[in-house]
């Protein structure tokens, strides 16, 4: 791994320092390869979180549940030089999993507000993008507004569903233009709008085998990540409106979006 990749790796997990990621910032403006290899970092992210969240889905034999919730939380290894790491690791994560009450796997979490925080699926891996393009300005999509009919055309034949931008001026939304994004291992098309104080809202979809044309969308909210979601189905294709959490009015944003797109 070279050292640019180390330090795109690190700032996609907030570990550099303020002027290094600034650095970084500024090399992605300028470097086309830089911001090929952020995608390819994120869309690896995006693949081991959806691998990780398949592992929690499995059920663990009983006889090591058993196992595991006998022995005391905290009990010393008694000898720690010749335990493997990964066996150190996995027993940790396990009594991390089987500790205190009594043990049991959550696919979905609920956080101190009581929000729902969504642990799989390609919303998630939405929010991961969003919290990173959100907040470029140079660069928030990969192909400008002006280029509509190829943003349609590209997107429309990579993440195989036909589609309308639709006009979202009314809400104080400029179409910024789009990009494609990876999420669940399946091409998604985000298009991006920004109002006049810099909020960033995007709408992407993405093909789906269970979403067939209904008499009306339904219409699903949830917060993920600290973003508000507005999701639904309908035509071949998944659906989603992206913003920050607590942003006003999403809904009646997704309502028109689905209408025109």
């Amino acid at each position: 791994m070279t050292d640019i990749s180390i330090k795109l790796s690190a700032y996609l997990d907030g570990e550099l320092e303020a002027a290094d990621a600034l650095a970084i910032e500024t090399l992605l403006e300028s470097d086309p390869a830089a911001r090929a290899e952020l995608d390819v970092l994120m869309a690896a992210d995006a693949a081991a979180l959806e691998q990780f969240d398949a592992l929690l889905s499995e059920p663990v034999p009983l006889a090591i549940a058993q196992k595991i919730k006998s022995s005391p939380v905290g009990m010393p290894a008694t000898s720690p030089a010749r335990r493997p790491v990964w066996g150190a690791l996995a027993a940790g994560f396990a009594l991390f999993i089987f500790g205190g009450a009594g043990g049991y796997l959550l696919k979905d979490q609920v956080a101190p507000t009581g929000t729902v925080v969504a642990s799989a699926g390609w919303l998630s891996d939405i929010a991961d993008y969003h919290a990173v393009y959100a907040s470029q300005q140079r660069h928030l999509v990969e192909v400008a507004a002006d280029e509509s009919d190829h943003i349609k055309k590209w997107l429309g034949a990579t993440v195989g569903v036909a589609f309308s931008i639709p006009d979202l001026a009314g809400f104080g939304l400029t179409f910024e233009g789009g990009r494609l994004l990876v999420a669940n291992g399946k091409p998604v098309a985000q298009l991006m709008y920004r109002q006049a104080d810099g909020t960033v809202i995007a709408l992407c979809l993405q093909s789906s085998m269970n979403s067939d044309a209904a008499p009306a969308p339904v219409f699903k909210q949830q917060t993920i990540k600290g973003f508000d979601f507005v999701s639904w189905k309908g035509n071949g294709a998944a659906y989603v409106v992206i913003g920050p959490g607590g942003k006003p009015g999403l809904a009646d944003i997704a309502a028109l979006a689905a209408r025109e797109v």
